[in-house]
């Protein structure tokens, strides 16, 4: 990808979790990237095609996680590295926010994440698909954690996988209006924190 495509993707990124879809205009767009009208029709044509791009360069990079690199010999060090990769990530979002407008990261990937899922047919799928993955390494790690003796929970592997999974997502949704996603990862592990006390052997 060229540097200049890449700069106007990220500035769209930054846009639409500032504004969300619908909300940001193409000039926006355009003024954003420092580009002449002439030099951005030159890779996009539309919002619409901007924001596919995004979500299909960007945005599934925030929200996949290869959980194969994850610790796989400790449910404690899979979740915490989950974590670290999430807030490098934020920290990754807020260098470039920081570049490019002034104030706070606006706490709103849920918004980006509804209206890919109005406007690309194929986002519910691969989000489908994704929660599936992620339940299943979860539950994969559980279950090794209860062999070597690390936690003993009362309840199914799968079902604990789920109360990990679901719960960040609880959280997500809950807090996305009046926090910062610092503030929002900050809550996450202080629930699976929570969660894991409360199973440990």
């Amino acid at each position: 990808m060229k540097d200049s495509k890449e700069h106007i993707l990220k500035t769209s990124l930054l846009l639409f979790l500032q504004k969300g879809f619908k909300e940001v205009t193409m000039n926006e767009i355009v003024k954003n990237s420092g580009f002449s009208k002439g030099a951005f029709y030159h890779y996009f044509s539309s919002k619409e095609e901007v924001f596919k791009e995004v979500i299909d360069v960007y945005f599934r990079q925030m929200l996949h996680l290869d959980y194969e690199t994850l610790p796989s010999d400790s449910l404690y060090a899979f979740y915490q590295a989950n974590l670290e990769i999430q807030q490098n990530r934020d920290k990754m979002i807020h260098r470039w926010y920081k570049e490019t407008f002034e104030g706070d990261v606006p706490n709103n990937i849920y918004y980006i994440l509804f209206d890919a899922l109005r406007l690309l047919p194929d986002i519910k799928r691969q989000q489908k698909e994704r929660i599936e993955e992620e339940l299943k390494a979860w539950e994969k790690i559980i279950k090794k954690s209860i062999s070597t003796g690390e936690i003993t929970p009362k309840f199914s592997p799968k079902n604990l996988a789920k109360q990990f999974v679901y719960s960040s997502d609880g959280i997500a949704l809950h807090m996305v209006m009046i926090s910062s996603s610092t503030e929002l990862l900050d809550e996450v592990k202080s629930v699976w924190d929570s969660l894991y006390d409360s199973i440990k052997t």
